[in-house]
């Protein structure tokens, strides 16, 4: 499946499965702990192979609080942490 424009330059969107997520930004585990209440699962056991569209509606989760929630703890994470390229 080709990605929109969109999901090409936004760093999270809701067809990014949750692999992909953690995949990509180590340490985002922490985030999806975070709903785990709300879910009633652990998501990262149960859903891991799910886009994270797919799992705010199985788990009747607030899919733009997911979104904004994962976005801000990239940019805060990106800020401090070191650029190891060099």
């Amino acid at each position: 499946m080709q990605k929109t424009e969109s999901e090409r330059e936004e760093p999270i969107h809701p067809s990014m499965t949750l692999l992909e997520v953690v995949s990509r930004y180590r340490g985002s585990e922490e985030v999806f702990r975070r709903f785990d209440e709300k879910a009633g699962v652990c998501l990262c056991c149960k859903a891991l192979f799910d886009s994270l569209e797919t799992i705010a509606v199985t788990y009747h989760l607030d899919l733009e609080e997911l979104l904004q929630t994962l976005k801000k703890w990239i940019s805060e994470k990106t800020l401090w942490e070191p650029d190891r390229s060099a």
